[in-house]
């Protein structure tokens, strides 16, 4: 042992001061690139298995131009503000969500490859009259709206489902397989568990890849949506599993 320490000290004696400094950072950055490619890794891996890691904008929600409630409009039952407490009119009224079916916003989804957006006309057709003039957001609506004397302009809402370029996917025919075969349906509500087995209405079918929207503050994606997902439903449910059925 006594040999070893002299050996270390003679040669701290004729080792550079440079390659002293050196050997220590390049180790130290040795360590951060690892880190860095494991990082990478790790993001690349949870991208392609399931949802992206929310960094860099690969977020699953996203803050709209205007706020939208879901839970407003096509929720059930009594509505809450943030504390939990009811929420009332003017006259201290309770307040009920107004359970709109999704198909009275998105009227494309039983026919065509896309859900369709409502036009910002279909909004303000009952919101030039209903809502607090108070509202920022309702404000923000007629003036898109042009009810408030503004030029009409369309709202740029964010997309939070989507779906690679070279993917194809046609709403219609997945509404109408899981209208006729509701024991399909995927994180079904108590109204598709307690069929007995006759066609449903398409909104039932939604929760399928979308959740339970009527239930969300803020829509976000909560299934991964990913090949591995899409190829095993086709599996289960005997649709055609072939490249060309989805990608282009």
């Amino acid at each position: 042992m006594a040999s070893l320490i002299s050996f270390i000290r003679e040669r701290n004696k004729t080792t550079p001061t440079w390659l002293k400094i050196l050997v220590p950072l390049l180790a130290v950055g040795g360590m951060g690139v690892v880190a860095v490619l494991a990082a990478v890794v790790a993001f690349v891996v949870t991208g392609w298995l399931g949802q992206p890691v929310p960094v860099l904008g690969f977020e699953q929600t996203f803050t709209q131009p205007i706020n939208f409630p879901h839970t407003v409009h096509a929720g059930t039952g009594q509505l809450t503000d943030a504390s939990g407490g009811l929420r009332t009119n003017q006259n201290g009224e309770p307040l009920n969500a107004l359970g709109l079916d999704c198909t009275f916003c998105h009227r494309t989804v039983t026919t065509q490859a896309n859900a369709g957006v409502p036009p910002v006309a279909q909004c303000s057709f009952c919101h030039q009259a209903i809502g607090l003039d108070s509202s920022p957001d309702l404000q923000q609506l007629r003036a898109n709206a042009g009810i408030d004397g503004s030029s009409p302009s369309p709202i740029d809402w964010r997309r939070v489902h989507r779906m690679p370029d070279h993917v194809r996917f046609v709403h219609e025919p997945h509404i109408r397989y899981l209208t006729a075969n509701p024991s399909k349906i995927g994180n079904p509500s108590d109204e598709v568990i307690g069929n007995t087995g006759e066609a449903v209405k398409p909104a039932l079918t939604c929760s399928t890849c979308h959740g339970d929207v009527a239930a969300m503050a803020q829509v976000k994606q909560v299934e991964s949506l990913k090949m591995g997902q899409c190829v095993d439903c086709h599996r289960d449910n005997g649709a055609p599993t072939d490249c060309a059925a989805c990608h282009q």
